[in-house]
Order: structure tokens, then sequence, then C-alpha cells
């Protein structure tokens, strides 16, 4: 039953954004305009591996935590939160958003990523090790953002605390990001830590899905 729920709930906050593209807009102008700068900056020239791997998921956090942070702030200032518990469980409503801000960030992942990449000069041997980090990275990355969303919504200085919020908890997330991505774009002969990387990426998302799921029932109950 809350599988449905969840992807109705889904199904609405995207057919939302693509009706009024605030967050998705946000995310690619973000993301664009930075890497359009990156490129200027560079011209022409490319970057070492291990920089690369730290822009690109500073590119990444940003766009998502720039676009992502409004989707439960809508539906509090539109009145329509209230009629969400009446139809849908907290655990729907969470995995819901948490599916919907995913498949956001990861078609604003699909047009960043391989622009970031021709823009450095970035030479990836296996893209498919990349793309696995990525897809793990956004995962937790989106997970990271609902829950942060959540809790701000119910603040009067939601700007401001979303960053302040979302930061301590994705720091973990990005440090674990950028070694796995370093370790996937210049991979050694018979070296797999990249799948120990994302094993652990994996695991970070699984670990913050699991706490939101305890923690969101009391801050969606919350008036």
């Amino acid at each position: 039953m809350w599988r449905r729920q969840a992807w109705l709930v889904c199904r609405k906050d995207l057919q939302t954004e693509l009706r009024e593209r605030t967050g998705l807009s946000a995310l690619l102008l973000f993301a664009v305009t930075s890497l359009v700068i990156v490129g200027f900056a560079l011209s022409g020239g490319s970057l070492d591996p291990s920089a690369a791997a730290a822009l690109l998921w500073v590119v990444l956090f940003y766009a998502a935590f720039a676009g992502l942070g409004h989707s439960f702030a809508v539906e509090e200032e539109s009145g329509t939160s209230q009629m969400l518990r009446l139809a849908a469980s907290p655990e729907a409503v969470l995995a819901g958003k948490t599916c919907a801000n995913f498949m956001v960030i990861a078609v604003v992942s699909v047009i960043a990523v391989p622009l970031f990449i021709a823009v450095t000069g970035l030479t990836v041997v296996q893209p498919l090790r990349l793309a696995s980090v990525v897809v793990s990275g956004i995962a937790a990355l989106s997970s990271a953002a609902t829950i942060t969303g959540a809790v701000v919504a119910k603040a009067r200085a939601r700007g401001v605390m979303f960053g302040a919020l979302g930061f301590p908890i994705v720091m973990p997330l990005l440090m674990m990001a950028v070694v796995a991505t370093r370790h996937a774009v210049s991979p050694v002969p018979g070296d797999w830590s990249w799948m120990r990387d994302v094993g652990g990426l994996i695991s970070y998302a699984m670990m913050l899905s699991a706490a939101s799921v305890l923690i969101f029932p009391i801050i969606w109950d919350t008036q």
C-alpha cells in the first residue's frame, strides 16, 4: 500500500516540477553557469584528476541544494501539506519525495557530468565506473536533500538553514564521493578500490535513509 502511495507522491512532485520547473531550472542554471566559469578559467587547459573530482562534486552538491530545498516548503506555504498527511503515510511521503528528487538531480547529472568532462579535459578510461560512482553519490545526495528540506520547511529562515543543516550531513558523503571519483577516472591496473568506494557511498545512502525513516514521522507530524 505504501509503495503505491510513494509512487503517487513521486509522480505528483515530478508533474509539478515539469509544470513549474522551479527546482530543475535552478539546478541546471547553477550547474551550467559553474561549468562555463570553470571552462573560462581553464582556457582550454585541463585539470588534475584529484582537483577535477573535487570540483565535480562541489558543482553537484550546490546544484542539488539550490534546487531541491523547496520540495516540502512549497506545500507548507500553499497549505496543501495537511491534505498530503491525510492521503499518504509519512514513510510513503518520504520515499516519494526522495525518488522525485533523485530523478531530478539524475537528469541534471546526465547533462552536467559529460559537459564537465568536456570542459575540464578529463580523460575517463572507464566510463561505467564513473557512472556507478555518480549514481550512488546522487542517491545519497537526494536522500540528504529530502530530509534536510523536511526539517527546514518548518523554519522561517529557510534559505540560510538549508545550507547550514545540509552541509554537515553531506560532508562525509562528499569526501567519499571525491575519493571514489578520483579512483574511477584514473584507475590503476588491478586496483578495484572504486568498488569499495561505491559500496561506501551506497552504505552511507542506506544509513541516511534509515535515519530519515526514523525521524521523518516526527518532523512530518509537527504543525
